[in-house]
């Protein structure tokens, strides 16, 4: 195909969103200058978050769906996000504040199945307005200039802008590792130690590049004190981290390195397979703060002895969704494997080479960790056999 094909097979999409102070919630409009190659758009609501939606083309609304068919020209279609949303009662995961506002990309723009032209993908980007004494916007994505983003994900012919973004009075401190360029940022004058996150972050970094090797080109951690949920939450490009979560917990696990292993791989599981994804974050976030020396060998045995007698009453990991408990017993079995895996080896393998083979992979389940295991060892592998995963 010659280049003129290929440029033609683009089309640009154009996403703008305004803060509204006065209602607290965000007007978002998608454009596309050129929609020939568009078919149709089929985004999928959430009534929690989208509300007063409108467009040109023909536009059908149903069973909290929005079916667009957008005009070749100009075509726009709009809608109002709440900004506003309880995680459980009293804390936020989408929060509008006076002074700044938390929210993810997610919501902003719904997920969507896109029909267009054979071969036809967008080349997006994403321009805010904000309320007139606020300062700045932040994402995991790059940025064109102060207020505007460039969203492109390789993997998707449809770029939404994903991940976590904040937005208002904030301060910000960055450090660039390795080509990665590391940003963390919250609201101003609300305690948030930024330079202590930062510089945790430096110390475990060789140890996750060490185990992903390419890392990404950009990661945000968003961080802010009440009313906002108190725990982490990953996202693509980006982490939310409470401001008063601590790094790493009394009993030696670490919510902020868990939620960075799953913003890093990206590894998500095919439905019933949660203990994996879940057993993984966990597991690494112990063992790179052991590796980088964050913790002690009689300390890593201590955590591990305790998420041992945590766990002790689950008889099953397998599910669509792993408990704090399922992902204890998850470790202390992925540890037994990571023992059987370098005996069977005589230390050639480990389970690094497994996680490898699963950030490779992203999307995970049961058969294909005891195909990779198998390939490792030569052998099916007795850990896996366990009744636990039955």
């Amino acid at each position: 195909m010659s280049a003129k094909a290929k440029q033609t097979r683009t089309y640009q999409l154009q996403y703008h969103a305004t803060i509204n102070p006065d209602t607290e919630q965000a007007e978002v409009q998608i454009s596309l200058p050129d929609a020939k190659l568009v078919n149709s758009i089929d985004f999928r609501l959430d009534e929690n978050f989208h509300s007063n939606v409108q467009g040109n083309g023909e536009l059908e609304l149903k069973d909290g769906r929005a079916i667009w068919q957008p005009p070749e020209k100009n075509a726009r279609l709009s809608y109002t996000v709440e900004l506003n949303h309880e995680r459980s009662p009293g804390e936020y995961d989408s929060i509008y504040q006076k002074d700044f506002a938390i929210f993810r990309g997610d919501d902003l723009i719904p997920p969507a199945k896109v029909r267009t032209k054979l071969g036809a993908h967008s080349k997006a980007t994403l321009t805010f307005e904000l309320p007139q004494h606020w300062n700045s916007v932040n994402s995991g994505w790059p940025k064109k200039d102060d207020r505007h983003f460039i969203i492109d994900n390789p993997e998707r012919r449809f770029d939404r802008p994903t991940g976590w973004f904040i937005a208002g009075k904030l301060g910000t401190r960055r450090e660039r590792l390795n080509g990665t360029h590391i940003a963390v940022s919250a609201p101003q004058n609300m305690g948030v130690k930024r330079m202590d996150l930062v510089s945790f972050i430096l110390m475990n970094w060789p140890q996750f590049r060490e185990l992903v090797g390419e890392l990404p080109p950009k990661i945000l951690i968003v961080s802010a004190p009440d009313p906002l949920w108190r725990g982490g939450l990953s996202g693509p490009n980006s982490l939310f981290f409470h401001a008063d979560r601590p790094m790493v917990s009394e009993n030696g696990t670490s919510t902020l390195l868990h939620e960075l292993f799953h913003t890093i791989t990206g590894i998500t599981d095919k439905g019933n397979d949660d203990w994996i994804v879940e057993g993984l974050a966990e597991y690494y976030a112990i063992e790179i703060l052991y590796r980088s020396g964050g913790l002690s060998e009689k300390r890593r045995e201590r955590v591990f002895n305790w998420l041992a007698d945590w766990s002790k009453d689950i008889t099953k990991l397998r599910g669509r969704s792993s408990t704090r408990q399922q992902t204890a017993r998850a470790v202390i079995l992925l540890e037994a494997l990571a023992q059987e895996i370098n005996e069977k080896t005589k230390g050639e393998k480990s389970l690094d080479d497994l996680t490898r083979a699963l950030i490779k992979e992203k999307h995970i389940d049961l058969a294909m960790i005891k195909d990779i295991v198998e390939d490792l060892i030569g052998t099916p592998a007795d850990t896996l056999d366990s009744p636990l995963l039955k």
